[in-house]
């Protein structure tokens, strides 16, 4: 998902001088959006909202101002909020992969695996080397037993980040539930080698079978 660009230095001076750009040019939607993204940054999370949404107003079609409003929205725990702008994100602009992907994210905290797979399937057509949509659908399809392609699109996950702890770690559950305990084995301490905490349930499921 989206992250606030808002760097470090003074940000409650940084705060001030935008509310100031912001009452000089009050029809600016660059404006609003750079305070938003300063109140996110401050925590001031419902005044980031506010401006947000101040910038929709000026401008309803500025699909990156949809993406970060939803992602403050997951942030806040608000997931459908958060799908919604995502969604109408892409009726402004229909290849955002990463609103797509944003999506199934959502879905998946919702345990809705068929429309997040859907939305990650999506993504992956625009970017096939995205490399969290290949990790989250592969962990979807674990879920859905497909799990011959659930490895293939964790190894190729692996490929284009080889020290990706997460990535490791979901091949290592791919091997593992399609029987491979001796690749599980490898990757999981891969995994742990690239600094991801693998649960200890699991690691003892795989130090049991790859005996």
């Amino acid at each position: 998902m989206a992250q606030n660009p808002i760097k470090s230095g003074d940000i409650e001076q940084v705060v001030k001088d935008l509310e100031k750009e912001t009452r000089e040019n009050p029809n600016s939607v660059v404006a609003h959006h750079r305070l938003a993204l300063a109140y996110w940054r401050a925590n001031r999370l419902d005044d980031a909202v506010t401006s947000f949404q101040k910038a929709l107003e000026i401008d309803p079609t500025s699909y990156q101002v949809r993406i970060n409003l939803g992602t403050l929205f997951f942030q806040m725990g608000r997931l459908e909020d958060g799908i919604r702008e995502n969604k109408e994100a892409l009726k402004a602009h229909p290849g955002s992969a990463e609103a797509m992907a944003n999506i199934g994210s959502a879905y998946m905290q919702l345990g809705k695996w068929a429309e997040a797979a859907d939305y990650f399937e999506q993504a992956l057509d625009i970017k096939p080397e995205m490399v969290p949509a290949l990790i989250n659908l592969s962990s979807i399809l674990v879920e859905l037993d497909n799990l011959e392609r659930a490895v293939a699109l964790a190894e190729k996950a692996v490929s284009l980040s080889p020290r990706f702890g997460l990535a490791r770690n979901n091949l290592a559950v791919a091997y593992y539930f399609g029987g491979d305990y001796k690749r599980a084995k490898e990757e999981m301490e891969k995994a742990k080698e690239f600094g991801y905490p693998v649960h200890p349930d699991f690691e003892k499921q795989v130090n049991e079978k790859a005996i």
